[in-house]
């Protein structure tokens, strides 16, 4: 598809995407930041409800509660937003929020437990929250900033697709890791004196479930033993996703580094080469 694209470029014909505008340090950097935020951005919210309806007995209500904090973090964050980026600039205003997101899966991963309780996680869903409201608010206004108006619309696709495209991957990475972890469930049950394929048994159980089983091993035999190494066994796999996608937002804040500080939106009635619109762009 590149190579098409850039041979109808250099022949002057209609393209899906200009690649030229790629060699804008904002659009090209940003995007970049988009795709692999996008990847850990919003992995532990899949993993989140699965762990407090499977382990801490909450109903679908309660747990869309608990998650309330977040989105009252990002409503915080949506009112501060534009007065912090008056004053810091938008890009500072975007690594403060990818910043803020880092502290809050850390925050998750560190304190998730067989005991946790939806107060002990609520401050730590508000931090990331605020995280998400002040990277969200910004990326797409870095992005465009330096893009003459007239690609806007294109250059405005291309950068939601980045973002899709990175949710799309990153649900899907963390996914993985999520049923890699619940593996663990056998190791946590055998240390509970579970006979080994017993608890390879219920290990299987679990991970084809993504954790709903665990609630139903209470009726078994042994249930209080194994509803505990199951429990046990989700906790890992919530660790090992919080640290997959706090990763992934780390990297996003570092490659944001690239982007130009004080990018700012060029009016632009015609295109005009990267090259000789980077000469007219104060950076």
């Amino acid at each position: 598809m590149l190579v098409v694209e850039k041979r109808r470029l250099a022949a002057g014909k209609v393209v899906m995407i200009d690649l030229r505008l790629f060699r804008i340090k904002s659009f090209g950097a940003g995007n970049g930041v988009a795709l692999v935020v996008s990847l850990g951005e919003f992995g532990l919210l899949f993993a989140i409800p699965l762990f407090l309806q499977a382990t801490r007995g909450y109903n679908a209500l309660e747990t869309g509660v608990i998650l309330l904090a977040l989105a009252i973090g990002s409503f915080v964050a949506s009112g501060l937003g534009a007065p912090l980026s008056q004053r810091m600039g938008p890009v500072r205003v975007l690594q403060l929020g990818m910043l803020l997101e880092v502290i809050g899966i850390a925050g998750l991963g560190f304190i998730i437990s067989t005991e946790v309780t939806g107060w002990g996680m609520a401050p730590w869903l508000f931090i990331y929250g605020m995280g998400v409201g002040f990277a969200t608010a910004q990326l797409t206004g870095v992005i465009l900033s330096e893009v003459p108006i007239t690609e806007s619309g294109q250059a405005s696709a291309v950068q939601s697709t980045a973002r899709q495209v990175g949710a799309a991957i990153g649900t899907a990475i963390i996914g993985t890791t999520l049923l890699i972890g619940l593996g663990s469930t056998a190791g946590h049950l055998e240390d509970k004196g579970i006979p080994a394929a017993q608890a390879q048994q219920v290990s299987d159980a679990v991970a084809s479930s993504a954790g709903q089983a665990i609630p139903s091993l209470a009726s078994q035999p042994d249930g209080d033993v194994l509803e505990a190494g199951a429990a046990e066994g989700f906790v890992t796999a919530i660790k090992s996703v919080a640290l997959v996608a706090g990763i992934m937002v780390f990297l996003g804040l570092l490659l944001s580094f690239m982007l130009p500080k004080n990018a700012a939106r060029v009016e632009s009635e015609g295109y005009e080469p990267p090259g000789e619109h980077a000469r007219h762009v104060s950076t």
